[in-house]
């Protein structure tokens, strides 16, 4: 038996009436927005049972596009994740502020999920900061209109890229960017990283891991929801300091900064 919670009209998906009900459990009806982020990620599920069984990707948006590839092309789309992900970020920004030494960081390149907000931490705390925050062109509007405060824009050069990792920084920020990657895309990424240091320069990395409590029902949804769309799912600390060593990264340092997030210091190998 099946439950329907999507259903396909003229203009797109739309919520069937079950649908409607749990959505008012869960968000203010008026706020979940079908063409939105959250309702992408939420219908992804629907491919969950092939992506087990056969590693294929089968989630698609409306277009008929990859939930991957129509956030990079879908203003709308991509406007609404982040804006979503920057919101979570908040609640772990002082972490990565107290967990690195950014005051001997002069120029800072980042990028990822969330790296907005805590670009716009890390900038209020360290006066002598300057960074170079990397995004999709589709998010830019939405880090310098809504994310970034006035008085950390004069030191946060934007750049729109449709790779994930800056350049023109001794010190790299990648924040949850590992989470919308299957692993061999993922190494591919840390290579790029480790490349793109010189040989005295850092890469801090942050993720979100596996939650430490197992009965932790929100956070086993996120897993299948990442693994339903993107190939990848949540991670425990040995699968990403494992990933960044076959990227040919050290770990330095790992530490916890709280809501089941870490922040990895990583060095070229030698």
């Amino acid at each position: 038996m099946a439950i329907e919670v999507f259903e396909v009209g003229d203009d797109g998906y739309r919520l069937t009436p079950v649908g409607e009900e749990l959505v008012e459990d869960d968000h203010s009806l008026e706020e979940y927005d079908l063409r939105g982020a959250q309702a992408a990620l939420d219908l992804s599920l629907a491919g969950l049972p092939e992506r087990l069984l056969s590693g294929a990707n089968s989630c698609r948006t409306a277009s008929g596009e990859t939930l991957a590839a129509a956030l990079r092309t879908d203003v709308r789309l991509g406007a609404s994740a982040r804006t979503a992900i920057e919101d979570e970020a908040r609640r772990v920004s002082t972490g990565v502020a107290s967990a690195y030494d950014w005051s001997a960081v002069d120029v800072l390149g980042a990028s990822g999920n969330g790296a907005g907000t805590v670009v716009d931490a890390l900038v209020k705390e360290f006066p002598g900061l300057r960074v170079r925050l990397a995004a999709l062109p589709s998010v830019l509007d939405v880090l310098g209109e809504q994310i970034l405060d006035p008085e950390a824009l004069p030191r946060v050069e934007l750049v729109a890229q449709t790779h994930p990792v800056p350049s023109g920084a001794g010190t790299l920020l990648l924040c949850r960017l590992l989470e919308w990657l299957p692993d061999e895309d993922a190494v591919l990424t840390l290579t790029e990283a480790a490349a793109a240091l010189p040989a005295d320069g850092a890469l801090v990395l942050v993720e979100q891991v596996e939650a430490a409590d197992p009965d932790d029902i929100e956070a086993a949804l996120h897993h299948l929801r990442l693994t339903a769309a993107f190939g990848s799912g949540l991670r425990s600390v040995k699968d990403v300091t494992a990933l960044a060593e076959r990227a040919g990264l050290a770990v330095r340092d790992c530490r916890d900064i709280g809501w089941d997030h870490r922040l990895w210091v990583l060095t070229p190998s030698a």
